[in-house]
């Protein structure tokens, strides 16, 4: 079974990609970039690694996995269902006829076992779109750094799908959009800008909470603290720290590239509200994101024998000015949201 109309969307964020396309086949076309801010996707979390003496804890730039979309869809009315089968048979059954009746399916695999992927980690908490499966292939869609839609055996599929191993895991899991408000459909420019401000107002109040040492800014300064002792504390540094950084940039885990995606979201938004007071604040997620960027090439240019130390420090530094730059950004976005959706702070 394969959707003959169906058109893939390219993305750089697996989760919001496979959103965009779902939403898109289903009659809405939205950008990823106004997915992620109405997702509420922007965040950091602190994951401690299963083994503290040889892993570096799991330190990621967004929310956690599946709650982007569900925030995103509730934002603009449409019904989001998700369902977990028991085993591979009855998955792929179920994705055939979710097929079937013409929806796009989002689905949760490990990126070990995807054929098009180079990386051989696992990586549980990845998303794909599927537009078309029977028992030799399937047809999906990944980021565009992954080359877009792709097509795998439909065994890679089904090992990816079941795989236990890895960041979040959630065998057999899928997602869909089973029905749009019609007014998403006819009137899109409308819709998104009932919600912009909601989302920009709940975004910067859950940034500016302290929500404990796993979550947010505190979670940030947590990491920050840490990083200078990653020579002494992590098994091979010269291979897991510059792998640390490769990871952030490359996987969109890390803070750079989401900070990249909120910018876009708050740049959209200024062109569709015509609102010079969004201005600043995307100057200054762009200034945010340059500072990752400087802290990512830190880490990727770790060597422990060749000023390996300074490195880490500085990239220490740098992470503790960005909780205090993106603090200062919150607290101040959040006046304006407040403001513009007649809320209060």
């Amino acid at each position: 079974m394969r959707l003959a109309t169906f058109q893939p969307q390219l993305g750089v964020h697996c989760e919001t990609t496979t959103l965009r396309n779902m939403l898109h086949h289903a009659g809405a076309g939205i950008s990823e970039a106004m997915l992620f801010g109405l997702g509420r996707g922007i965040d950091f979390q602190y994951r401690d690694a299963p083994d503290p003496g040889h892993a570096t804890p799991m330190l990621t730039g967004r929310i956690e996995p599946a709650l982007l979309s569900r925030n995103a869809c509730a934002a603009l009315g449409a019904t989001l269902r998700e369902s977990r089968s028991p085993d591979s048979e009855s998955a792929s059954a179920a994705v055939t006829e979710l097929l079937a009746a013409g929806h796009v399916v989002g689905v949760s695999v490990d990126i070990f076992h995807l054929d098009y992927f180079s990386s051989r980690s696992h990586f549980a908490s990845h998303y794909i779109a599927v537009y078309g499966l029977d028992d030799s292939l399937a047809h999906v869609v990944d980021t565009e750094q992954q080359g877009g839609a792709q097509t795998l055996p439909a065994q890679s599929l089904r090992r990816a799908r079941a795989s236990d191993e890895g960041f979040m895991p959630s065998p057999h899991l899928c997602l869909y959009v089973e029905k749009l408000p019609e007014r998403l459909t006819t009137d899109t420019d409308a819709v998104l800008r009932e919600q912009i401000w909601h989302a920009i107002r709940q975004t910067a109040q859950r940034m500016t909470e302290d929500r404990g040492p796993r979550f947010g800014l505190r979670a940030m300064r947590r990491a920050a603290s840490e990083i200078a002792g990653w020579g002494d504390t992590l098994a091979c540094p010269d291979e897991t720290v510059p792998g640390v950084g490769r990871f952030w940039r490359f996987a969109g885990t890390g803070g750079a590239n989401f900070r990249k995606l909120y910018a876009a979201f708050l740049r959209e938004a200024r062109q569709r509200y015509d609102d010079p007071e969004l201005d600043p604040f995307v100057q200054d997620f762009d200034d945010v994101r340059r500072q990752w960027d400087q802290a990512i090439d830190l880490l990727t240019a770790y060597r422990r024998a060749d000023g390996g130390q300074r490195r880490l420090e500085a990239a220490a530094a740098l992470l503790d000015a960005i909780a205090d730059a993106e603090q200062a950004l919150f607290e101040r976005l959040l006046v304006s949201a407040a403001k513009r959706a007649g809320e209060p702070v």
